[in-house]
């Protein structure tokens, strides 16, 4: 599929809801139909309707069905604008910009489609860090006059996170809000996002990254000492987090604990995918299509972090 990378292209390419429908079909079934009952591999197309129908057991499906434009009354264009900001929009896009970008009725509306393109955007469990991995945590929030900053900070929120340190750039990156620093937190994630068996684990001094050695990981605490030193002997996260941050202020000016896991879901997919931006929309439209069915009550009825 061409990847439209200005307005004009995509205007061009998509000029109605029925060329979005088309490529729908084409990403969802890149070799053809498959039916979800019988897996017969030829259909029928239902156009008034927008089906598929089997030409074996009749099943008849949406190419929507299942996936996070599942049951949309949102036209399927303003869907693939609103992908095609996230794509392009090298900072994203917030969910009122959404909506004055696109007419949208209503501002939930352009925030529940948002949130539900984010949250296609998880990495996939197989791939893992490698090579020299920084892990650290950050602390988000508001600034409390006269209250602790770092590890003792209150009212904070923890993201932890890795990323790999390569000699003339930075890899992949993960991120998780935690609900403390302690052991039971960041171990956990720590090994959840590593391969044990390649990779090494550089760390700060912080005793809750201890156990990591006993528990098969090959790590390397650093006590910093002065804690204007942390940025220097662990570089690389310290970049992810100040980005990070910078984004969170700079497009959204500022998001809920609730819902931060997916709004590092779509800035941990957009630093991975970096040297490929001018194919995003097309990554993000296919991640669309894999991910699962989310409604407005279940995503505010969400308890994370």
């Amino acid at each position: 599929m061409q990847v439209p990378k200005t307005l004009h292209e995509f205007y061009a390419q998509f000029p109605d809801d029925e060329a979005c429908w088309k490529a729908l079909r084409a990403v969802r079934w890149p070799e053809g139909f498959v039916c979800p009952r019988c897996e017969h591999r030829e259909s029928w197309t239902l156009r008034t309707r927008r089906l598929e129908q089997c030409r074996r057991c009749r099943y008849q499906v949406s190419p929507t069905a299942g996936t996070s434009f599942h049951k949309t009354r949102v036209p399927l264009r303003t869907w693939f604008l609103a992908i095609f900001f996230v794509g392009r929009h090298k900072k994203g896009i917030s969910a009122l910009q959404l909506q004055r970008d696109t007419g949208l009725g209503s501002y939930q509306t352009a925030w529940t489609m948002l949130h539900k393109i984010r949250s296609a955007l998880g990495h996939r469990p197989a791939f893992r860090l490698t090579g020299l991995v920084e892990a650290d945590e950050a602390y988000l929030g508001g600034a409390v006059s006269g209250g602790l900053r770092g590890r003792g900070a209150a009212n904070k929120t923890i993201v932890a996170g890795a990323v790999e340190r390569r000699e003339r750039a930075t890899g992949s990156v993960r991120l998780a809000v935690v609900p403390r620093a302690s052991t039971a937190e960041l171990g956990p994630f720590v090994r959840g996002v590593i391969d044990a068996n390649d990779a090494t684990v550089r760390t700060d001094g912080w005793r809750a990254y201890d156990h990591l050695g006993e528990q098969g990981v090959d790590h390397e605490p650093t006590i910093q000492g002065d804690p204007t030193r942390a940025a220097q002997l662990l570089p690389s996260i310290h970049n992810v987090f100040s980005h990070l941050k910078t984004w969170l202020r700079g497009t959204f000016h500022g998001v809920s604990q609730k819902h931060l896991d997916r709004y590092l879901l779509e800035f941990t997919y957009r630093f991975d995918h970096r040297e490929r931006e001018g194919e995003l929309f097309f990554y993000v439209l296919r991640r669309a299509l894999q991910g699962a069915p989310l409604s407005y009550s279940r995503l505010t009825a969400e308890v994370t972090g």
